[in-house]
């Protein structure tokens, strides 16, 4: 009975990772959003925090069976290729709609994060005020971040190094894209074009800012998740709900909202909004949009989930 399990777990990996890699392209879209969406989250940071610290301290030791072991090969190998494969093989693909048809991008994403927030608000343990209120700060933050003004930074290697760093925290934080920081902090463009070029001393540097962050940031969250379960969620949800301010589709290309034209795209706007959250409402349906926890047979992983508090 395993096996049949295991082979429908390897494609669904991949088909995340797929999608988080997409969403990393696009200015505005969490990566972190579609992991938690998809249910894989928790188990995500908690590799995280063994890739970054376990494994590694055991290789220095000179234990190297031992960290092999601990390498959750089954759960990375599909969601690793599914991102490497949507960043290389879409980014031209990305770029050229952003140029052309941002409109209409930006109204599919909207209706995604939004149907997001609404399934993700599931997997809470009922409402309180106390809850109310992180969700209102997590928005009224994160819509704060997302109207900040585009630094207009050079290119260095210790930029790009902290840019990695930073983006790599919203990266993994559901609601604040890591495209959307770098744009922030002016490196977008280089980033992308480093991409298309395959300039792998600047893409290297990105990868490392990208591991430091994610080892000091993925330690934060896993511990709030496990013991703020529901507070944690309820502040998520207001995060993804203040990043829609950044993928609103009716704005001006230095990013500043503007008032609906009411003219014949209006209609397809809406139509790809309601599309993108039905869209997430199949995939609630037929279970890629729910909590998954079964995807590492780890025992302190298990115990962890077991024990998390509200």
């Amino acid at each position: 009975m395993a096996k049949p399990k295991k082979l429908q777990r390897t494609p669904r990996l991949f088909f995340t990772g797929f999608s988080m890699g997409f969403a990393d392209l696009i200015p505005g879209v969490s990566s972190g959003t579609i992991a938690f969406l998809y249910g894989i989250y928790q188990e995500l940071l908690y590799t995280i925090k063994v890739m970054t610290s376990t494994v590694p301290l055991l290789i220095l030791k000179g234990q190297f069976k031992k960290a092999f072991q601990l390498i959750p090969f089954s759960f990375l190998i599909p969601l690793g290729l599914g991102m490497v494969l949507a960043i290389f093989g879409m980014v031209n693909l990305v770029s050229y709609l952003l140029a052309t048809q941002a409109l209409f991008v930006w109204a599919l994403f909207f209706g995604l994060v939004l149907g997001s927030a609404f399934v993700i608000r599931k997997r809470m343990n009922g409402w309180t005020l106390r809850r109310a209120l992180l969700l209102g700060a997590g928005f009224i933050l994160t819509l704060f971040i997302v109207t900040l003004p585009t630094l207009q930074a050079g290119s260095s290697p210790l930029l790009t190094l902290g840019a990695g760093a930073i983006a790599s925290m919203a990266m993994i934080l559901p609601g604040i894209s890591g495209s959307l920081m770098l744009v922030l902090l002016g490196q977008y463009e280089g980033i992308i074009t480093a991409i298309s070029e395959l300039d792998f001393v600047t893409l290297g540097l990105l990868a490392v800012g990208i591991i430091l962050g994610l080892a000091a940031f993925a330690r934060l969250l896993s511990w709030l998740l496990h013991n703020h379960h529901s507070a944690v969620i309820a502040t998520l949800i207001g995060v993804m709900l203040g990043s829609l301010g950044a993928i609103w589709p009716w704005q001006t290309t230095e990013g500043t909202a503007t008032t609906p034209m009411f003219d014949w795209s209006f209609l397809g706007v809406i139509l790809l909004m309601i599309a993108g959250f039905i869209l997430v409402l199949l995939l609630e349906k037929i279970g890629i949009a729910k909590e998954h926890t079964d995807d590492l047979a780890v025992k302190e992983f298990q115990q962890a989930v077991k024990t998390q508090r509200d």
